[in-house]
């Protein structure tokens, strides 16, 4: 797959999970489609667009491209929420901002009790220091281990 549509895929992706994808975003995501030579009707639009019309643009664009979406919001959040955990314990992104990813997508799904665990372990990172007595790597472990089951997690 085209870094491009990579790109577009993954901001598609965050639009059905229901996430805030600022047009500017969409637009310079289009740009890039166009220089990398992908082809559609609307892309050449959407690249040249101004920032009110991005959105519709945009989903012409994913639909002509054919891009593989999950089915449903709810699915578009479990697979963006594994994205963030296996982000966070390969030490990508700062824990901060993953663990913001975290919460926010585990209240769109509704605090679902399959993620009762991993909250807790979550919780414990936040305020972890160096006296304590469970290190960060077990913790990560605990993560790690989630992520290798079948996802999403299954409450038993």
């Amino acid at each position: 797959m085209s870094s491009a549509r990579g790109e577009l895929t993954a901001l598609a992706v965050d639009r059905l999970a229901g996430l805030d994808v600022p047009s500017g975003e969409l637009v310079a995501a289009g740009v890039r489609a166009v220089v990398e030579g992908l082809d559609s009707p609307s892309l050449p639009e959407l690249a040249g667009s101004d920032h009110r019309d991005a959105a519709a643009l945009f989903t012409r664009v994913v639909d002509e491209l054919d891009l593989e979406l999950p089915a449903d919001a709810e699915t578009a959040r479990w697979q963006l929420l594994g994205e963030c955990l296996g982000s966070l314990v390969r030490g990508d992104v700062s824990f901060g901002e993953s663990t913001a990813v975290f919460h926010d997508l585990d209240h769109r799904l509704g605090r679902p009790e399959a993620l009762t665990e991993l909250r807790r372990w979550i919780a414990m990172l936040a305020v972890w220091i160096q006296t304590d007595v469970t290190p960060v790597s077990f913790c990560e472990e605990q993560i790690r281990q989630l992520l290798a089951g079948s996802w999403p997690p299954i409450t038993r």
